[in-house]
């Protein structure tokens, strides 16, 4: 199989050891985009969502990784996906979109974001980062001592500044009428798109009717919010392993 790419949304990475186990033996990637992590350093003033598709492809190369990977995106990370899938059809070997955003409708919290002052963004990132539970809580999600990890670490991955880019490159990305011409140009080429969503998120998510029919496979993770690889790594992990074996 091909390496599989997690592309990680708003806040946070994909690289927890938990969700990395929870795929067995398979090759799976979980690199930080720019503003984030070990990619903040290296990030411009701002950027888009398409500068963001070129620094994965960047970290491909990098990696030594010339063959065609798996692309995994969740939320913002599924628009990334998309942008990927376009600007390199050559190195895509699949897409799964895990709750990404399809239309302006599943960037709620990213308009937000995008339109506040950065010290109010920054205050908000601050309230998360000191009542960790409180976040968690307000996502749907168990507090557990595996999740506040996960969490705590997610919360600290990225500053304000980063936060609210990322926001305005989405809105900027997914409002424009290109950016679902880009996935209908997708499903036309006849690349694989798997679709899956946390069962307690699933009415949430704007995907179009166009994409459910077009999608090879499209399922919901039982007792799941949108955090789903947070709540169940395992179940996630599978669900994405069952859409790349079928």
């Amino acid at each position: 199989m091909p390496p599989i790419l997690l592309i990680h949304g708003l806040i946070g990475s994909l690289s927890a050891p938990a969700i990395l186990r929870a795929f067995g033996e398979a090759e799976v990637l979980a690199p930080d985009l720019l503003g984030y992590g070990t990619a903040h350093a290296a990030a411009p003033v701002d950027w888009t969502l398409a500068d963001q598709a070129d620094h994965l492809a960047g970290w491909l190369d990098r990696a030594g990784i010339a063959e065609p990977v798996h692309l995994v995106g969740h939320s913002v990370g599924g628009a990334v996906a998309v942008l990927f899938a376009r600007r390199y059809p050559g190195r895509t070997a699949s897409l799964t979109s895990v709750e990404g955003n399809f239309t302006l409708g599943d960037a709620f919290w990213s308009q937000q974001i995008a339109r506040q002052p950065l010290a109010e963004v920054g205050a908000t990132l601050a309230g998360f980062r000191a009542d960790v539970t409180g976040w968690l809580a307000g996502a749907g999600v168990e507090p557990t001592p595996a999740t506040l990890e996960i969490a705590t670490d997610w919360l600290a991955r990225q500053p304000a500044a980063t936060l609210r880019n990322q926001a305005q490159a989405v809105v900027a990305a997914t409002g424009q009428p290109e950016y679902l011409a880009d996935v209908r140009h997708l499903l036309d080429s006849g690349l694989r798109l798997n679709l899956i969503a946390g069962e307690r998120s699933r009415a949430e998510w704007h995907v179009p009717n166009w994409v459910m029919a077009a999608a090879a496979r499209d399922c919901d993770l039982p007792g799941c919010g949108h955090l789903l690889m947070l709540e169940d790594p395992n179940g996630f992990a599978d669900a994405v392993l069952a859409g790349l074996s079928d």
